[in-house]
């Protein structure tokens, strides 16, 4: 149900308003007084506003002006006076909507509320957009980078995101690959069409030909109806084949196939199918190393290597750190409900460390400390004692036999480590697998538990 507001000084225009307003989906809140329509609308803003720019005690310019300084997202469609279209131009120069001129027509009313009430659903649905991308990280944009090496490799992802040519994304873990990918997604004509990443790793190696291409009823024990494939859900967007160098060798033909022709063909079909996506693709794997030993193929490579983009190790590019902690205590503060900042020894503290784990380990510090930091800052202090308490675990252990202490160790780093990956995933397996870079089944493994199948997912 949408809410509009209408500020008038003339009862009757008001009333004629909400009649001719009368729809299933939207609810007429009518004011004659400017001044208290003001305050209604600062307190509970409206969806749309229809404002007369002529009245007694507060203008409708003025009031507008107010408005927008507290909530620039309401759309405001003036109410003017043949003599007063000007100041309702002039007003939709500042930001205004649109304006009607009185008397005006059901069908005009009808048009510009409508309008007006589509232009901030579309942007609550850009706002939810943007809040989606923050919680993926994806709000991270690599351009965001002050290293000389990362500018190189954005500048060359941002020429080649105007085309629709095979980009291979390499780098350690946690540099950023899906990140890189997504935004390049961002950045190409296919913006508002799907992108798909998809886990190699997660994938098992029985049922990888059915997950990516699909199959058709009855073409094996279980397929009980057809099922389109990963691949074909990119239909005009993007396919994001993360972990690329994972695939088993058997199905790289098959791969090599779908990157040459852009057709599948189904499990059990016998039609092909054609699907039109960019393709991207990223490991952390020596692909060249892999062909040399006959776990990659050669011809595959080359047609994913169209473009090559390499992201380098954080520790190549120490100008970043402060600003991606910055921007990660940022965004913790406005998740945890914080005003909490670092101070400049923190800084200075983040780059003596090795970050072995690149962004992603800067990143899961930063919440870290965050969420357990009790004052105005972090210090330096805190994550020496961070440092330290991992130390101490260690020393503590030191009163067990070798081997005991190793695997209680071990064991319950696994499973805390694990545990938290899995809440900070909102108990999504394939989410925390991805994110500790392993697959599903090592994941299981490291909590402690053999299932195949978890109940968050």
């Amino acid at each position: 149900m949408s809410r509009l507001v209408v500020i008038d000084d003339e009862p009757e225009l008001c009333e004629n308003i909400r009649r001719l307003l009368r729809l299933p989906e939207v609810t007429v809140e009518p004011f004659t007084d400017p001044r208290a329509g003001l305050a209604h609308v600062l307190e509970h803003p409206p969806d749309a506003l229809l404002l007369d720019i002529r009245m007694p005690g507060m203008s409708g310019e003025e009031l507008f002006a107010k408005l927008r300084e507290a909530h620039p997202e309401v759309p405001v469609v003036f109410l003017t006076a043949y003599g007063s279209i000007e100041g309702a131009v002039l007003a939709m120069r500042s930001g205004a909507f649109d304006y009607l001129r009185k008397p005006f027509k059901r069908e005009d009313l009808l048009l510009a509320v409508r309008r007006a009430l589509e232009r901030r659903e579309m942007e609550r649905e850009v706002e939810s957009l943007r809040s989606r991308l923050e919680e993926l990280g994806e709000a991270d944009a690599p351009c965001h980078s002050h290293s000389a090496l990362m500018q190189a490799e954005i500048a060359k992802a941002r020429q080649a995101a105007a085309t629709d040519a095979t980009i291979l994304i390499l780098g350690e873990s946690g540099t950023g690959k899906e990140l890189m990918a997504r935004w390049i997604h961002s950045q190409s004509a296919r913006r508002n069409a799907p992108f798909v990443p998809i886990d190699c790793t997660a994938l098992p190696a029985s049922l990888i030909e059915s997950e990516l291409f699909g199959h058709e009823k009855g073409a094996f024990t279980g397929a009980l109806a057809p099922k389109r494939g990963l691949i074909e859900a990119a239909q005009g967007g993007t396919l994001f084949l993360d972990e690329i160098g994972d695939l088993p060798v058997d199905f790289q033909t098959k791969l090599f196939r779908f990157v040459e022709e852009r057709e599948i063909r189904r499990v059990g079909a016998v039609e092909p199918i054609r699907v039109d996506c960019r393709i991207l693709c990223a490991t952390n794997q020596d692909l060249q190393a892999k062909i040399a030993q006959g776990a990659f193929r050669e011809e595959l490579f080359y047609r994913l290597a169209v473009v090559t983009l390499q992201l380098p190790p954080l520790r190549q590019r120490p100008e970043d750190i402060a600003a991606l902690a910055r921007f990660f205590i940022q965004r913790f503060a406005r998740r945890y409900g914080k005003e909490t900042s670092a101070s400049p020894a923190f800084y200075e503290a983040l780059l003596q460390r090795p970050w072995k784990g690149n962004v992603r380990e800067l990143k899961n510090t930063i919440e870290r400390l965050m969420v357990l930091c009790t004052g105005a800052r972090i210090e330096a202090s805190d994550l020496e004692r961070e440092e330290g308490m991992a130390r101490g675990s260690a020393e503590d252990l030191s009163l067990l036999p070798w081997r005991e202490a190793r695997e209680k160790y071990l064991g319950s780093f696994q499973r805390s480590y694990a545990q938290r990956l899995l809440n900070r995933n909102e108990g999504n397996v394939s989410a925390a697998a991805r994110e500790a870079g392993v697959d599903r089944k090592t994941f299981y493994v490291l909590l402690g538990d053999e299932r195949s199948s978890h109940s968050g997912e």
